[in-house]
């Protein structure tokens, strides 16, 4: 069996964290980037640099990237 049976709980815990945080994060960037072109703070089209980071206190873990947004339309 392929897929989520053969998934254990922290497979399946870390696909939920990252799905969430995929769906989450999309959402709040998209609206801060709309609001920043509505206000004049960005324009169209510009290039946003942006870095995220995740971090597990308890076991010391850090993980960062960074990449650039485009500012919509």
């Amino acid at each position: 069996m392929n897929g989520r049976e053969d998934m254990d709980a922290t497979e399946l815990a870390m696909r939920k964290f990252l799905k969430q945080l995929g769906v989450t994060a999309h959402q709040e960037l998209a609206s801060a980037l709309a609001k920043a072109v509505a206000d004049g703070s960005l324009s169209s089209g510009d290039a946003v640099p942006v870095t995220a980071r995740i971090e597990i206190d308890g076991i010391a873990f850090k993980h960062e990237l960074t990449g650039n947004l485009i500012a919509p339309e």
